[in-house]
């Protein structure tokens, strides 16, 4: 028998899909690979253009918008 929860089931997913051709995604700005957020609480699901060499401070920021 399965436990009953207690609370909201909270499950966020993060990962990266890298390895893409390099593309202009605004003017100066190049993307290679691509950031998908799941947080299946709100059903929500983020696609995001990122480069390769994004740094923390970088994706925390698109994490918050």
């Amino acid at each position: 028998m399965l436990p009953i929860p207690q609370g909201p089931i909270l499950e966020l997913t993060i990962d990266f899909i890298i390895g893409l051709p390099p593309t202009k995604i605004r003017i100066g700005e190049v993307a290679d690979a691509i950031l998908v957020i799941v947080n299946r609480y709100i059903k929500f699901l983020g696609y995001f253009a990122v480069i390769t060499m994004i740094t923390v401070v970088e994706l925390a920021d698109l994490f918050l918008e």
